[in-house]
């Protein structure tokens, strides 16, 4: 019994040195540049591999969410960077099945959500059809409830269609196919 107590133990100290690693890197953020950032996103992504769902879901807090989408809107974390790191929860948030509240929360998701229309209104020229393609692959995956909002469904749904639809065979083009698909597997019936 006290080995089980000390394994117990041993348990807990590993599962907090994952969130608090992944915590001390997500602050050292802020004070990198953009190929400093990129590496760093590296490791809390590894760090992110290793969690299990509990860790996960104490980690990505609606203040994490909402810090980042501060940091995003003060130009101290790349959109681009802070898609790698989304994509990645998401990822793991649909592969373990976990319900959290706290992307639906967050001022991150309403962000997202104005973004989103904001790139699809803009003109074809100008329109940046791989940011939005990645805008719609984070949301969906990260958001749990329905998407009520028709206007984001009617943007979202083709945009991932069209990506899912791509025929190359390279690796990085498939994996957009996959993630892109991934995506379309969290819209909910019933959501219009």
């Amino acid at each position: 019994m006290s080995s089980y107590n000390a394994d117990e133990r041993t348990g807990a100290i590993l599962e907090m040195s994952r969130i608090e690693k992944f915590s001390e890197i997500f602050s050292e953020l802020e004070s990198c540049n953009k190929d400093a950032q990129k590496q760093k996103i590296q490791e809390t992504n590894e760090i992110i591999d290793e969690m299990d769902e509990d860790e996960i879901r104490s980690t990505f807090t609606t203040e994490l969410f909402d810090k980042m989408g501060k940091m995003i809107k003060e130009k101290k974390l790349s959109m681009e960077n802070a898609i790698v790191l989304l994509k990645h929860v998401g990822y793991y948030k649909v592969l373990l099945n976990l319900w959290n509240s706290a992307f639906h929360s967050s001022l991150l998701r309403r962000r997202f959500e104005k973004m989103i229309i904001e790139e699809d209104q803009k003109k074809k020229k100008e329109k940046n059809e791989k940011l939005l393609a990645d805008l719609c692959e984070c949301y969906t995956m990260l958001h749990n409830y329905y998407i009520s909002r028709e206007e984001l469904l009617s943007i979202c749904v083709p945009c991932l269609l069209k990506v899912a639809v791509k025929k190359e065979e390279d690796e990085v083009t498939q994996k957009e196919v996959e993630m892109a698909l991934l995506a379309l597997t969290c819209l909910r019936e019933g959501i219009v």
